[in-house]
């Protein structure tokens, strides 16, 4: 690639200075917009430019998706987001972004390594990752960049998201995406909405989260194409496959976020980066099953398609069909968790026997108490008269003493008497209580306090207990209660 003049242009900015500030000191890397330099400050520090290209340059809108960079991260202000420190314009007139300088490697070049990436590793960064898009689609932000060389490792163990550049903004930005939005990306990581010029939001950037795990965990894209023309249609028409079919020793808890995450119809994957999240983060505490839903039967027939859209599964045998398990159970491969499965059997059965007696004691014990409360309600009254009598003596000396004193009230004539409703008559002994708040009488109570009644004034002016079921009967003849005194049940 010697005599590439994009390259050859890229190297020649070696050893120049930016704005008299900036000296170039070596190219990072080449991408199709833009060159990342490694510069260093005419103070001493050291940073990262990522100049944009001059035949990219010229296109205004081109610019604008550039600079707009800035302004995403700048509002992301997430520390997992690579920090853009200044925007300007170079003296040839291409706009250059100065960034944070990072010390380590990408996704990408990680995976490529002979150590590559293991599973619990990818799931760590894949979830710092899904951190910083949930708060960018929170704010309107979709990337629409996600792939392995734009997630960055750092030497420190850190996870920081790259390329904001073509983004896809609410605010602040959105107008530039008219024309070639919709085709802006890395086409094996795009969402088939994205390919075909729909209607994209933060489910874009799940389904190139999905895609980035597949590449990572298969050593291969979702779809491979001889031409980019052919990969293209092959991702805007075609599910992917079912992870599990392409890498047997991936786990079935990683194998279901990853086929979630890629389901071909939008409304059929993680609704939002959060909740793929989530169900990472269960799958690294190995507390939970995830959210992704139950699995569908597989037909007997080899040549049927797999659904994509559920947890996957290893194909049956030619002549035979596996039927679809119950959300909570676990494929036929995980056979380290049936032993455990078959040992908690009788510990599951016993405690449900035993829940079961405990609730028909319980409803027994509670039919009992009912029926007794009645006789109680009246023992308790005659048993608990004094015992009122001395606590009202001793809370409330002047309700005592009214109480002792009062006038005896007007006997009730007899029940086929005709008189005003409204006479008072005499309380029965022990039954009823006043309850006295902040001095006042609200309302009069029965004993346990299962039933209360208002406190009125009668046509003759006297205050009495209304809507009792012994007709009103005047507070000057009760015992108080205080609040502190209160137990209700």
């Amino acid at each position: 690639m010697n005599d590439d003049p994009q390259l050859a242009h890229c190297t020649a900015r070696i050893g120049t200075v930016l704005r008299g500030k900036w000296r170039i000191d070596s190219l990072i890397g080449v991408g199709g917009m833009a060159a990342v330099y490694e510069a260093t400050h005419r103070i001493g520090r050291r940073c990262a430019i990522k100049i944009l290209h001059p035949e990219i340059a010229v296109s205004k809108e081109l610019r604008a998706r550039f600079e707009q960079e800035a302004l995403a991260v700048n509002q992301l202000g997430h520390p997992a987001a690579v920090n853009v420190l200044d925007i300007d314009t170079s003296e040839d007139g291409s706009p250059f972004l100065v960034m944070e300088l990072l010390d380590g490697e990408s996704l990408g070049k990680r995976a490529r390594g002979s150590g590559g990436v293991d599973e619990r590793e990818l799931l760590r960064i894949v979830s710092t990752v899904l951190e910083v898009l949930d708060v960018a689609h929170g704010l309107g932000i979709v990337h629409r960049d996600i792939k392995p060389d734009n997630l960055f490792l750092t030497s420190s163990g850190g996870v920081k998201v790259l390329d904001f550049g073509i983004a896809r903004m609410k605010q602040g930005g959105s107008n530039v995406h008219t024309r070639t939005g919709a085709v802006l990306g890395t086409t094996p990581y795009m969402s088939p909405e994205q390919i075909t010029g729909g209607q994209i939001d933060g489910r874009a950037d799940v389904f190139a989260v999905g895609a980035t795990m597949f590449r990572i965990l298969t050593k291969r894209h979702v779809h491979e194409g001889s031409t980019e023309s052919e990969l293209l249609i092959k991702m805007a028409t075609q599910p992917a496959p079912a992870l599990r079919t392409v890498a047997p020793s991936v786990s079935p808890e990683v194998c279901a976020i990853v086929d979630r995450a890629l389901a071909f119809d939008p409304s059929r994957r993680y609704p939002t980066a959060r909740a793929m999240r989530e169900d990472i983060e269960r799958v690294l505490g190995a507390n939970a099953t995830p959210h992704a839903p139950a699995p569908v039967s597989i037909r007997a027939d080899v040549s049927s398609p797999i659904s994509v859209d559920g947890p996957t599964m290893v194909a049956p045998a030619p002549g035979r069909a596996m039927q679809a398990p119950m959300a909570a159970s676990v494929p036929h491969q995980s056979a380290a968790t049936s032993p455990r499965a078959s040992s908690n059997s009788p510990f599951l059965i016993i405690a449900v026997i035993g829940s079961f007696a405990v609730a028909v004691c319980l409803a027994a014990v509670f039919l009992v108490v009912r029926s007794r409360a009645p006789a109680e309600d009246a023992r308790e009254s005659a048993n608990d008269e004094a015992s009122q009598e001395d606590k009202a003596s001793r809370s409330s000396p002047t309700m005592a003493t009214s109480s002792n004193t009062s006038t005896p009230p007007t006997p009730s004539s007899p029940s086929s008497t005709a008189g005003p409703p409204s006479t008072p008559r005499p309380a029965p002994n022990g039954k009823y209580r006043l309850l006295i708040k902040d001095g006042k009488y609200p309302f009069c109570v029965t004993s346990k306090l299962r039933h209360a009644y208002p406190v009125r004034t009668d046509d003759e002016g006297v205050k009495v207990c209304s809507g009792t079921p012994d007709g009103p009967i005047p507070i000057d003849g009760l015992k108080a209660y205080h609040p502190r005194e209160l137990q209700w049940q």
